[in-house]
């Protein structure tokens, strides 16, 4: 008896071959600097840092830029690297949404593979003005599936909780996201040490610090919760309290070691709406371990 076809959908768009033709038209007109960004932008190159159209745009510039001259040795791999994430990102969604219990859910995610600039990051938002949640994601990153796995977690989860607008959501609820991407990718991709899915690709000394100084950093991240101001957020996306980048990922790595511990599964906590995650988190960190 065939199995029911899943509700959940994945769309790919494949910007590989548009970089492909940026670098070679690129490269033969000899172009550098405002004009290499303006056909790289023309190409459907994306920036990734969340700053703001004119931040965003000056952090891409120097981002092309410093990675310009590493690609020679990645243009030769690219279209394999694209076939790969392909598939891998067909297996990667269907694992998340079977981890999640949304197999039959209305679930659509857009994924854009682009080629990036090799600092090992990738994006996802939820839908908006009629598109769907969409997950943008370097091929050439370093951690590729770890990575796919959390961000397409995002964009499932968004669904199921209904998240409106991460961009400006309380600290509470960014732990929350970062939590829930973790585990269910620590799931989705298993067998690997917790700084796998937790640090940055590279970072040895994250998890390390996070682990000894994860009181320091609940103590200290628990009065913001509610927060949801620009320097909050950069705050403890970048140096928090301890000095310690990323701080809201160590606190949710431990917030949700302590649901799992407590009898609570995934798919139970990705259907948690949006106006409650704070308080759960509250209780989780305030918790006795």
């Amino acid at each position: 008896m065939a199995l029911p076809a899943a509700a959940a959908e994945l769309e790919i768009d494949d910007r590989v071959d548009n970089f492909l033709k940026f670098y070679t038209a690129a490269t033969r007109a000899k172009l550098a600097g405002e004009e290499r960004f303006a056909l790289w932008r023309r190409a459907g190159g994306l920036a990734l840092s969340p700053l703001g159209e004119e931040e965003d745009d000056r952090a891409a510039r120097l981002q092309l830029d410093k990675a310009w001259p590493r690609y020679p040795s990645l243009i030769p791999v690219l279209p394999s690297l694209a076939r790969a994430a392909e598939e891998g990102a067909r297996e990667l969604f269907d694992a998340d949404n079977a981890i999640l219990g949304s197999r039959d859910a209305p679930i659509q995610v857009r994924l854009v593979l682009i080629v990036g600039q090799f600092d090992d990051n990738a994006s996802s938002v939820p839908p908006l003005d009629g598109r769907p949640a969409t997950t943008v994601m370097p091929v050439e990153n370093s951690a590729f599936r770890r990575m796919l796995a959390h961000e397409l977690a995002h964009a499932i989860h968004f669904q199921l909780a209904g998240v409106t607008d991460e961009t400006n959501a309380p600290i509470g609820e960014r732990i929350f996201l970062e939590g829930l991407a973790m585990r269910t990718a620590q799931r989705a991709e298993p067998g690997r040490v917790d700084a796998d899915y937790a640090a940055m690709p590279g970072d040895a000394e994250w998890m390390p610090r996070c682990a000894a100084n994860k009181d320091r950093i609940i103590r200290g991240i628990l009065p913001d919760l509610d927060k949801a101001d620009a320097y909050v957020t950069l705050k403890y996306m970048f140096k928090g309290n301890t000095g310690l980048k990323r701080e809201v990922y160590c606190a949710a790595w431990f917030a949700f070691e302590t649901l799992l511990d407590q009898g609570h599964t995934l798919p139970e906590l990705a259907r948690i709406p949006e106006e409650k995650m704070v308080e759960t988190m509250r209780a989780a960190l305030t918790a006795k371990r």
